[in-house]
């Protein structure tokens, strides 16, 4: 007969068996399974070993704290003697006698093991922002404008002090010319050569 043993942390084995014929056995935290775990890490119905051909296999029964073989997590297990299996947090072993693995050899066995699927919600796509219309970039215009801007701005300035200068020049000539001085006469020349001007008319 199949051996199974259960262990719950800080308590002492709890030994059944079953006969080969055996189909089907529930394990869980509820009094109506065939194998009842006290344990809060137990769900009510946690799993049940199954009789398959060649032996057993112990399936999941979308419990909370699932079952697991060598710390992976599983749906299936197929059940071999010396695995470490756990039902939550309770270590469950399972064990045949020589006659029973002679017995079980002569059946076709077929894997079913089976390693339990992440059930994490896929994430929402993210919600595109519907862009703000792009206003039609004109940077060779604005640039043209800019630089046409600040030579009209020096041209100006330029005329100003131009028109600045002759205005001086001519007044300063016209009244050099009523002060008797002749000759060429020039604010700027004047100004270069070091030459004074007349203050007075030069007396006859």
């Amino acid at each position: 007969m199949p051996r199974v043993s259960i262990t719950i942390p800080g308590k002492n084995s709890q030994p059944y068996r079953f006969k080969l014929d055996r189909n089907k056995v529930t394990i869980g935290r509820s009094a109506d399974n065939d194998i009842v775990v006290d344990d809060s890490s137990v769900s009510s119905s946690h799993c049940t070993m199954e009789r398959i051909d060649g032996g057993y296999i112990l399936r999941d029964r979308s419990s909370t704290n699932g079952i697991t073989l060598d710390t992976d997590e599983m749906e299936i297990i197929d059940l071999r003697n010396g695995d470490d299996v756990k039902v939550g947090d309770v270590q469950f072993a399972y064990t045949l006698s020589d006659e029973e693995l002679d017995t079980l050899e002569e059946e076709d066995f077929k894997p079913h093991e089976k390693k339990k699927t992440s059930k994490e919600t896929p994430a929402k796509p993210k919600r595109k922002l519907a862009a703000a219309p792009t206003p039609p970039a004109q940077p060779a215009i604005l640039a043209s404008n800019q630089s046409g801007g600040g030579m009209l701005s020096f041209g100006t300035v330029v005329l100003g002090a131009v028109a600045l200068f002759a205005g001086l020049n001519n007044g300063y000539v016209s009244k050099q010319e009523r002060l008797g001085r002749e000759g060429e006469i020039s604010l700027s020349g004047d100004v270069l050569n070091g030459r004074p001007a007349l203050e007075k008319k030069t007396e006859e």
